[in-house]
C-alpha cells in the first residue's frame, strides 16, 4: 500500500478529528491522555513528554478498548502488576528481560501490520470460506502476534515470584505450557481463556493449525484434545466471530500494558540495549507512519499530502480547527519540519500550512543539516525558527474585523418605539439585540457548514417572527423573535450577510467565533443535526 492510500485508510478511521469538531483543543487532548494513563505510570515527567508522540496511537487503541469492552480494561492493572512487580523485586533483571525479547515482539507487531493489510470481510463469505478464514486469523493471532508477548509475561512472572529464569528456556518452551503457568500463578485467566466452551488460547491454535474443525449439515465443528481426551463442541458463526474479537483483544490488551512499561521505563531499556550487542528490531514502515501521522492529528492537522521524491521531502498539513488562530497555528506547523525529517531524513523539509477551509496560509522550508545534533528531539521551536525560510506568507485571513464595533442603523430603526429583552428578561438596546440575535443565526449557519452542507444550498430568512435558516431544503434552524419594523429586518439580513462574507474570508474575529459557538448550544444543536442527517441517509 503506497502512503497515499495509507494516509487515507488512517484518515478513514481516524476517531481524533472527531475530538476537534466538538471543540476540543490539542492541549485538551494531551490532557485527557495523562489523565487517562496517570494511574498506570510510575514516571510523570516521562508521561508528560511522550503524551503527544509514542503515547498517542497506544491511547486510541486504548479509548477503542474502552468503548467496545469496558470491563476488560481492568486487566491492564493486572498486566501491569507483572511488569512492575518484576522490577520492584529486580530492576536490573526486569529491564535486560524485556529487553531481550524486544526483538521478538517486534517481529509479533509486524505480524499483526500483515493480517491487517491482509484482511477480508469474512462476513460475506460461505460457511467453508468463513471457517477458514477465520481460523487463519485466530491462529496467526496467537502464534505469530501474541506468543512473544505471552513468553515476555511468563519470564516477568517468574522474576516476580522470585523463580529462576533463563531466557532461552522461556522461548523454547510449548504455548500450552506457558499459558498453564501464567493461568496457574495470576489473575489473568480471561486472557488466556476464551469464554465459548472455555477454550484456551493454545487450543485454540491447535485447532487452527491443525485445521481440526468440519462442516456437517451447515453447522460448524471443531475439537481438541486436553489430556488424551478428544472434546468436540459446535459453535455457530457469530460465537466463532466473537471468539475471534476474543483473542483480539487479548493481544490489544497485553500490548497496551507493554507499551506503557516500556515509555515508563525508555530510559532504563535504551541504557540496557545500548549496554551489550543486541538483535536488531525491525520497525514496520507502517507502524513509523502510523506514529508520524497520530503525533500530527493529536495536534490538530490532517495530513493533505506526504511526497518524497530526490532527496526532498514535501508535507501538506489541513487544519482540523474550524477557526482557529491562523498566525499561530501556521508558525506551530512549521516544527513538523523536524517531525518530516526524523521520518524521511530527507535533505530538502518543506510543510505546507493550510486552513480548515483548505486555503494555503505558510510554506515553511529548511536544509535538515539543522537538526543533525537534535536527535533526541530536544530541538526547541524558538531556535527551529531562526534557521527557518517561509517562502509564502497569505496576507489574507486577518481575523481583526468586528462588524458590531461601529455598528450603523439609521434613524427610523433606532426611533422605532419596540423594546427587546434577553432570553433571561433583561433590557437590551437594539445594538445589544443586534449583535446576540445575529450570532444566534450565524451559530446556525456554522453548525450547517460543519456538517457538509453547502453554504450555497443555505437560505437565511428574517421576519418579523425571528430568523429560519433552511439547508439542502431538509434542515431546519430557527432562531424566534418579535421583529417589528421592516426596514430592521432588512438591515439585520444585511448584518448577516456581512458577519457570514468576515468568516468566510477569515477576517472576523477568531472571538467573536467562539463566543457565538459557546452562547448559543452550538456542540448541542450540531449534534441533533448530525443524526437527522444519520437518520435520512437510512
Amino acid at each position: 500500500m503506497k502512503n497515499k492510500g495509507k494516509i487515507a485508510d488512517f484518515e478513514q478511521s481516524n476517531p481524533l478529528p472527531l475530538f476537534f469538531e466538538f471543540g476540543m483543543s490539542p492541549d485538551e487532548l494531551k490532557s485527557e491522555i495523562i489523565d487517562c494513563f496517570s494511574k498506570y505510570f510510575q514516571n510523570e515527567e516521562r508521561l508528560k513528554k511522550f503524551a503527544t508522540s509514542d503515547l498517542v496511537n497506544n491511547w486510541l487503541s486504548y479509548i477503542l478498548v474502552e468503548r467496545d469492552s469496558p470491563e476488560s480494561v481492568k486487566n491492564i492493572e493486572g498486566i501491569l502488576e507483572i511488569f512492575n512487580g518484576a522490577k520492584s523485586i529486580n530492576q536490573k533483571e526486569t529491564i535486560e528481560a524485556y529487553s531481550s525479547w524486544l526483538p521478538e515482539i517486534s517481529q509479533g507487531i509486524s505480524r499483526f501490520w500483515s493480517l491487517y493489510n491482509n484482511q477480508v470481510d469474512i462476513n460475506n463469505l460461505c460457511v467453508e470460506d468463513y471457517l477458514e478464514e477465520s481460523l487463519r486469523m485466530i491462529g496467526h493471532t496467537i502464534e505469530g502476534i501474541s506468543k512473544p508477548f505471552i513468553k515476555l509475561l511468563l519470564h516477568l512472572n517468574r522474576i516476580r515470584r522470585k523463580k529462576e529464569v533463563v531466557f532461552s528456556e522461556i522461548k523454547s518452551k510449548d504455548l500450552g505450557v506457558a499459558i498453564d503457568e501464567l493461568i496457574n500463578t495470576t489473575n489473568l485467566n480471561n486472557l488466556f481463556i476464551i469464554s465459548k466452551e472455555a477454550i484456551r488460547l493454545n487450543q485454540w491454535r491447535n485447532i487452527a493449525y491443525h485445521h481440526n474443525s468440519k462442516i456437517v449439515d451447515g453447522e460448524i465443528i471443531c475439537w481438541y484434545k486436553k489430556n488424551g481426551i478428544i472434546n468436540e463442541f459446535k459453535i455457530s458463526r457469530n460465537e466463532l466471530f466473537s471468539s475471534l474479537m476474543e483473542i483480539l483483544l487479548s493481544f490489544k490488551l497485553i500490548r497496551i500494558s507493554e507499551t506503557i512499561f516500556c515509555f515508563d521505563n525508555i530510559d532504563e531499556i535504551q541504557e540496557s540495549r545500548n549496554s551489550v550487542d543486541k538483535e536488531a528490531i525491525n520497525i514496520r514502515e507502517e507502524a513509523r507512519l502510523l506514529d508520524f501521522k497520530s503525533s500530527l492529528s493529536l495536534q490538530g492537522f490532517k495530513i493533505q499530502k506526504l511526497k518524497t521524491k530526490n532527496d526532498s521531502s514535501l508535507l501538506k498539513l489541513i487544519d482540523m480547527q474550524e477557526y482557529g488562530d491562523f498566525q499561530k497555528r501556521a508558525i506551530h506547523s512549521s516544527q513538523f519540519l523536524y517531525n518530516l525529517w526524523l521520518y524521511t531524513k530527507s535533505k530538502k523539509l518543506t510543510v505546507e500550512y493550510y486552513t480548515f477551509s483548505k486555503n494555503k496560509f505558510l510554506v515553511s522550508q529548511i536544509d535538515s543539516k539543522i537538526f543533525a545534533s537534535h536527535t533526541k528531539g530536544d530541538l526547541k521551536l524558538s531556535e527551529l525558527l531562526k534557521d527557518v525560510d517561509f517562502s509564502f506568507i497569505s496576507t489574507n485571513y486577518t481575523q481583526n474585523k468586528d462588524p458590531f464595533e461601529n455598528l450603523i442603523l439609521s434613524k427610523n430603526i433606532k426611533e422605532h418605539p419596540q423594546k427587546f429583552y434577553s432570553q433571561q428578561g433583561e433590557k437590551l438596546t437594539i445594538e445589544e439585540f443586534s449583535k446576540k440575535f445575529i450570532l444566534s443565526i450565524f451559530t446556525n449557519y456554522l453548525v450547517l457548514i460543519s456538517e457538509g452542507l453547502k453554504s450555497n444550498t443555505i437560505k437565511i430568512n428574517i421576519g418579523s417572527d425571528g430568523s429560519m435558516a433552511i439547508a439542502d431544503e431538509k434542515i431546519v434552524l430557527r432562531v424566534p423573535a418579535l421583529i417589528e419594523n421592516k426596514e430592521y429586518q432588512l438591515r439585520l439580513i444585511e448584518l448577516i450577510e456581512e458577519v457570514i462574507n468576515l468568516y468566510s474570508t477569515g477576517e472576523l474575529k477568531r472571538e467573536i467565533v467562539e463566543n457565538a459557538k459557546m452562547d448559543n448550544k452550538y456542540f448541542f444543536k450540531k449534534s441533533l443535526v448530525k443524526q437527522q442527517l444519520k437518520n435520512e441517509k437510512k
